[in-house]
């Protein structure tokens, strides 16, 4: 079964609910804090403001002044103090005391830094004289507010709003305000040149199109509107309907490539190469989705360590970057992970250990009882009062139907925690002497893609499967967990092992199919048969029982 005939669900819903004061207190910290990365750190609240304060039909001017200035210090390299004139504008401006608030995925996963889409002006000649610049909810908000600042650095009278596109995802519409129409025939009578900016245009293009096609209606010349995106885009793939027809009636540019690094970050192991450096034998590489692997380096190549070999990891811009230091410094303060140190540009450094990643073959009582630790430590450490488990539900049961097996899962919340979500032997390394280290254990529980914040028997479910523990060894490491945490994880075990084996199926069958043509595209397609195996397996246990 082709996963492009499947609607199979991996990707969670980014969306939460903030306390609108909570955020603009945060906002006010940064300004206050200064240093080298409190304007970029600023920049990305004041965005998430103004988009969340937009999305519920409010006035936004005061909050797009303090994104602009914030875009304007960063674009000009000004330290933070020239942002502290904004602490007058905030001191009055209330926000609502709910807001809903979207993941910009770029920042927080990607290494998409703002400022790539300041250098996208080399690529606009002649520049502009006037420009309306509409940025695409969420993170183009954040995205426009820097162009828009480096057209202005340059000399170019800009000015900017934002649109949520709506509908379904495949085939959105756009709509402009009253106040955003007068921009544009201003616009328009001005002889402005109009600019579309957000992170896509993604698998289907269809935000971009609505946008540019709402121009159009508003009486913009095609001519006149240019799609400013973070890659080109393969336009024949677009899915929304007659996409590649639609999309060519626009100018489209793309920010140049090449991400900014640490000074230290030499050799570039994203994208999958990590395995090759750390691996022996491609016979033992495990699957990846190369396009959605965080940016990687180490410090050297293999002919000519340094004194400190390091090993680099985008982990996100500002608060999205701080939050996964403070889990992972957490795991290395209680021995269980290598210590992190942060870096600029969004990445952090670990020490690069001496030793292997590990396998299956390494599976022993002793590896049991570390990895019974590490959930045991892992549910208290990051407990939290509750998970949302209807997504996650609907996800499984949606993913058995679509992929038909005949069974179903309960998920019982009964120990909610931010998981780790990977713990497949390669995962953890095994040092020199003789340390079983967990790496990489901040980031997956809270990403985009499913299980979110669930119960840590995701976790144990994940270990039971990626380690093919018999089941001796499960009750084995049942057991030791019990007596770890005092939660005896047994009577729900059985549905997560199925919520977690249908979902990485879904999630092979899909990336297979997003690397066809490639070599990923075989091990993807044998590592999702592995797990749909587990799943028959399952399907005829239940009928015996």
């Amino acid at each position: 079964m082709k996963a492009h005939s499947l609607n199979l669900l991996v990707f969670r819903e980014g969306r939460k609910t903030v306390s609108g004061t909570a955020l603009k207190l945060a906002l006010i910290q940064q300004l206050r804090l200064g240093g080298a990365d409190a304007v970029l750190s600023a920049l990305l609240y004041a965005g998430e403001l103004e988009c969340a304060i937009a999305d519920e039909h409010q006035s936004t001017q005061a909050w797009a002044a303090v994104t602009d200035a914030a875009a304007e210090t960063l674009v000009a390299a000004r330290p933070a103090s020239a942002l502290l004139q904004q602490f007058k504008r905030l001191e009055t401006a209330v926000p609502p005391e709910n807001l809903v608030l979207s993941t910009p995925e770029g920042f927080a996963y990607y290494a998409l830094h703002p400022l790539a889409f300041a250098d996208v002006l080399t690529r606009l000649d002649p520049l502009p004289t006037q420009a309306v610049v509409i940025g695409i909810r969420s993170i183009g908000v954040t995205l426009s507010a820097v162009f828009a600042a480096a057209l202005r650095e340059h000399g170019c009278r800009a000015e900017r709003t934002s649109v949520r596109p709506k509908g379904h995802p495949y085939d959105r519409r756009a709509e402009f305000s009253p106040e955003q129409l007068q921009l544009v025939t201003d616009g328009i009578s001005s002889g402005a040149a109009f600019f579309v900016v957000d992170e896509g245009p993604g698998i289907s293009g269809s935000s971009f199109l609505a946008t540019g096609e709402a121009l159009a209606r508003a009486g913009v010349a095609h001519e006149r509107i240019t799609f400013v995106c973070s890659y080109e885009p393969h336009v024949e793939l677009l899915r929304a309907p007659d996409g590649p027809q639609r999309w060519r009636k626009f100018r489209s540019v793309a920010v140049p490539n090449g991400t900014r690094i640490p000074a230290g970050a030499q050799v570039y192991i994203g994208g999958g190469e990590w395995r090759r450096y750390f691996l022996k034998s491609e016979s033992c590489w495990p699957a990846s989705w190369l396009n959605f692997e965080r940016v990687k380096y180490v410090s050297s190549g293999a002919a000519s360590p340094p004194a400190d070999p390091r090993f680099f990891k985008f982990v996100g811009f500002g608060h999205y970057g701080q939050q996964l230091i403070e889990r992972e410094s957490t795991i290395a303060e209680a021995g269980f992970g290598p210590s992190p140190r942060m870096e600029s540009d969004g990445f952090a450094s670990y020490p690069l250990i001496k030793g292997r990643p590990m396998s299956v073959k390494d599976l022993s009582e002793s590896v049991l009882a570390r990895m019974a630790a590490y959930c045991a430590f892992r549910a208290q450490a990051f407990r939290i009062e509750a998970a949302d488990s209807d997504a996650l539900r609907h996800m499984v049961q949606h993913n058995l139907h679509a992929l038909r097996f005949d069974t179903s899962a309960t998920l019982e919340i009964i120990h909610p925690a931010i998981v780790d979500g990977r713990m497949q032997p390669h995962e953890w390394v095994l040092s020199a002497d003789g340390q079983m280290l967990k790496t990489d254990s901040g980031a997956h529980g809270d990403d985009h893609f499913f299980p979110g914040a669930t119960d840590i028997a995701w976790d144990l479910a994940g270990a039971i499967i990626e380690w093919q523990m018999n089941t001796r060894a499960t009750e084995t490491f049942l057991r030791m967990y019990h007596r770890a945490s005092g939660d005896d994880a047994r009577a729900r075990i059985g549905g997560y092992l199925k919520a977690y084996a249908v979902f990485r199926c879904a999630w092979c069958m899909l990336a297979a199919n997003a690397l066809e043509g490639t070599a990923e595209q075989q091990r993807l397609e044998q590592a999702a048969a592995n797990y749909g195996a587990l799943l028959m397996q399952s399907a005829t246990d239940s009928v015996r029982k």
